[in-house]
């Protein structure tokens, strides 16, 4: 049985009292992912089908709780580990004990292990994650999105968590192409690009409003904001009318915003101003299709959202992360199990599967 009380003591939303009946419990960590995240239903379904007696819940977290989640996961032998989504990527870090190659260099977490020991140790899989699906043609796909990175000139959106682990990604691969990094904190994209240069890759820091200027030039564009996501923040405000190429000014509810349509306006001559063989792809899942991806789509580009992403990064944090010593305890730690996994993942996208409690 599954001693809850310390975590829901964490939590902002109600846990399910039957997870109690699982043997081991992982889940993912963030602001609202109870609300939309499509974790619980990929991770449940692979427990199911791999025969493994586990439970994977969403838990909404106010960042003043980190600490204390992260204590209780200390003390508790039923806990796997957890993944984490915004908020929380960078703000986890300090909380935890250890931080594999990928996580230190990015200084972002999304995946966390508990260890035997009750250590627990970060890891980052959303930038394989992210490059396997621009070079991997996906479930039902004839080709990849991109058949190289190199050269290629990349546009990206953002410098989060996220973010900082698709920069990581994308600045090996480029090679002489050039990574512009626009934020609406231009400080923070230039501490990004700082950060990237630590470990010779380059990068250039832009204002939002030089977005119009660069976009020309660019072959990828890619959304690592929030800008677009769906759902209400605890402000209860909400960016989902807004596309990621344009400022944004999302104010409470009764109040008049009056930005949207400029917004709307600004982000569509910048699509149109895109090269035509250029790719837009957008991190946000929810909605399947965003007013960043919209635009993109209705100027003639191929347009993707963070789908694919979310099951690649899903499948490598199960697999070689958080049930990485259960698999190998059970001599299912092969390619044949990763395959299954991706598979399981994919369709449970579309059909989700409830945990079997």
């Amino acid at each position: 049985m599954i001693d809850l009380e310390p975590i829901q003591a964490c939590a902002l939303n109600p846990i399910d009292p039957a997870v109690r009946s699982a043997g081991k419990l992982a889940g993912v960590i963030g602001e609202a992912p109870s609300r939309y995240s499509k974790s619980p239903a990929l991770w449940n379904a692979a427990f199911q089908a791999l025969r493994m007696n586990a439970v994977y819940i969403a838990l909404d977290l106010d960042e003043t709780r980190l600490a204390a989640l992260m204590a209780a996961a200390r003390r508790s032998h039923d806990v796997l580990g957890f993944n984490v989504t915004v908020p929380h990527k960078v703000a986890v870090v300090k909380h935890l004990d250890a931080l594999d190659e990928s996580a230190r260099r990015i200084g972002a977490v999304n995946t966390i292990v508990r260890m035997p020991s009750g250590e627990l140790v970060g890891a980052n899989t959303d930038g394989a994650g992210f490059i396997e699906t621009l070079l991997t043609a996906g479930p039902g796909a004839a080709s990849p999105l991109l058949r190289s990175l190199d050269g290629i000139d990349t546009l990206m959106l953002g410098a989060g968590g996220s973010a900082r682990a698709v920069a990581f990604a994308l600045a090996e691969k480029l090679g002489e192409g050039k990574l512009l990094i626009a934020n609406r904190s231009h400080e923070n994209a230039r501490a990004l690009a700082r950060d990237l240069a630590k470990y010779h890759r380059q990068a250039s820091a832009i204002r939002e409003d030089e977005i119009a200027a660069a976009a020309p030039r660019a072959k990828l564009i890619v959304n690592c904001t929030t800008k677009g996501q769906g759902g209400m923040d605890p402000g209860g405000r909400s960016l989902e009318a807004y596309s990621a190429l344009a400022p944004a000014a999302p104010t409470s509810p009764g109040k008049a915003g009056g930005t949207i349509e400029k917004n709307h306006s600004i982000s569509l001559d910048i699509a149109r101003s895109v090269p035509a063989d250029a790719v837009f792809y957008d991190l946000i899942y929810h909605p399947e299709e965003t007013v960043f991806l919209r635009h993109a789509r209705q100027t003639g580009h191929r347009a993707v959202n963070g789908r694919s992403m979310i099951v690649a990064q899903a499948v490598e944090a199960f697999f070689n992360h958080v049930c990485r010593r259960e698999l190998e305890a059970a001599r299912r730690h092969t390619p044949e199990t990763r395959r299954r996994l991706s598979e399981i993942m994919n369709a449970a996208w579309t059909e989700p599967t409830n945990p079997k409690l």
